[in-house]
């Protein structure tokens, strides 16, 4: 690490584009903190928010670009800065993003580059790995003669293999002083050791079949237009496997029409997602008293309001949900809803999908690495859509981010309790909220002692069917920066509500 160079930061971690030589990083190394600058080479092209690859002492490791600068201090020796090897994903952070990360870092006493590794999909931020590789052909015949019990042992390992090659890690774990006998062989030019270079997540290519001629011909045999009526029928374009399922036939036929003109193949990027049921079409439902005053005072907040939905079971709570969300898509905006278990997420997805079909996303643990990767990235397109998930989906990356709710807000599972950070989504939700300046739902139907303390004061009734109560309170915020009054609401919804829909309009 002696060719390292740490620049300490002067200022908060910034956004601010440039467009000079240098960027400020981040790096994936626990117990690293700071920033450390690195030269960009020339044919790369760097924004604040990238993920990239650098060289960390005698391994290449995942960074994140934190901000360009045009200069470096004078104390530093430009000839000992290293360039960044390459960009593994560009912009895969919201400008606000690193507001959150901080004061999550702050509050719960955690480094800053420990909360973006738990926030970010599994797989971005690489390692590189050293490797063991065997070299044959130098080995003679009676080399157990000159060999210890480890180097023995080591050397039986890599011949078991078929291409002689094993990760130090895995050769450690399996011989005991594995890394003395390493060092022995590598001196006697049996073995060698090398860094293998981190595999990112990459975007899964899938090859796509697309019609460019309209009418079909003379030429073409009985399958190959049936193909091509499928294509005709599908708006002129379906992925291989799909034309394949749909026509049940053979990729050579697909292959014959290419070479006809008719179709052209080629590889494009697929998007990976959570397997989608297609629920029947929902429609709004007939709103109660008590849901209709509670509808409207959500829909008319233009700014961070923390709102309790108070309702037992079946009071509709879900449905005031659908319908304060429905304006916030209108305005191009988008919305997140967090739900206390996995196990919950299908039903009530289903519900949403019912209602707003192809809008919604799903994220959270039990997804795919790359399901995880491609749902991210869907979210940064800024397009108006409705993330569904558990607690880590707390820091899904919309950029035009209208409300967020919690339903079940009361429920234990929204606290981390294990691994760093332990934080509670509840808390980090009002953060967020407050970052976005967008109203933040709490639902329940017993609400959790800091949330009533928050939106009920003790001075007040209790909540009846006629009353809404409104008060201003202190968030409970990390020491820095100091707390600040916000406004709160306690909205009651005290009976079941009717499960029938709307009446049509006139």
């Amino acid at each position: 690490m002696s060719n390292l160079v740490l620049a300490e930061p002067i200022a908060s971690y910034q956004t601010t584009l440039f467009t000079q030589k240098w960027v400020e990083v981040l790096v994936d190394c626990p117990g690293i903190q700071g920033l450390y600058t690195y030269s960009i080479p020339s044919e790369l092209t760097i924004e604040s928010g990238d993920i990239l690859s650098v060289s960390f002492g005698n391994q290449i490791i995942g960074a994140i670009a934190i901000r360009l600068v045009n200069k470096i201090p004078q104390d530093l020796d430009i000839n000992k800065i290293k360039e960044v090897e390459d960009v593994i994903t560009k912009g895969f952070f919201p400008d606000h993003y690193w507001q959150l990360m901080e004061k999550v870092a702050n509050y719960y006493c955690t480094e800053l580059m420990t909360v973006i590794r738990m926030a970010l999909p599994p797989g971005l931020l690489g390692r590189s790995q050293r490797r063991i590789r065997l070299i044959s052909d130098v080995i003679p015949p009676d080399y157990n003669m000159f060999c210890g019990y480890q180097e023995q042992q080591i050397l039986s390992l890599l011949k078991s293999q078929k291409d002689g090659d094993y990760s130090s890690k895995f050769l450690t774990s399996k011989v005991k002083g594995a890394s003395r006998g390493i060092k022995q062989l590598i001196k006697r030019g049996w073995i060698e050791s090398y860094l293998e270079d981190p595999t990112p997540a990459r975007p899964k290519l899938q090859k796509i079949v697309t019609l460019v001629i309209e009418d079909d011909g003379i030429e073409l045999t009985e399958k190959q237009r049936e193909v091509f009526n499928i294509l005709r029928h599908y708006g002129g374009e379906l992925w291989l496997t799909e034309l394949l399922e749909f026509a049940h036939t053979s990729t050579s036929v697909v292959n014959n029409l290419e070479k006809k003109g008719y179709v052209v193949i080629e590889e494009r990027e697929r998007l990976r997602f959570l397997q989608e049921t297609h629920p029947d079409r929902d429609e709004k439902k007939t709103l109660t008293i008590a849901q209709e005053k509670a509808l409207n005072i959500i829909q008319n907040l233009e700014k961070f309001t923390e709102v309790l939905l108070h309702g037992v079971t079946g009071s509709g709570k879900t449905e005031v949900y659908l319908q304060a969300i429905e304006p916030i898509l209108n305005q191009g905006k988008s919305a997140l809803v967090l739900v206390p278990e996995i196990g919950l997420t299908p039903q009530l997805t289903d519900r949403f999908r019912a209602r707003f079909g192809n809008k919604i996303s799903v994220y959270h643990s039990a997804l795919s690495d790359g399901e995880r990767y491609d749902t991210w990235r869907q979210m940064l397109t800024g397009e108006s859509q409705i993330v569904i998930g558990t607690r880590s989906a707390i820091f899904a990356p919309l950029p035009k981010l209208g409300i967020i709710i919690l339903d079940e807000e009361h429920d234990s599972s929204f606290k981390q309790q294990q691994i760093a950070p332990t934080y509670h989504a509840r808390k980090v939700a009002k953060w967020r909220s407050e970052i976005e300046n967008c109203p933040l739902i709490l639902g329940s139907a017993t609400p959790s002692l800091e949330t009533w303390t928050n939106t009920v004061t003790s001075e007040q009734l209790p909540v009846t069917s006629d009353q809404l109560l409104l008060n201003n309170i202190s968030s409970l915020l990390p020491p820095l920066p100091p707390p600040s009054s916000l406004p709160s609401l306690s909205l009651p919804l005290p009976s079941r509500a009717d499960p029938s829909p709307s009446p049509p309009p006139r």
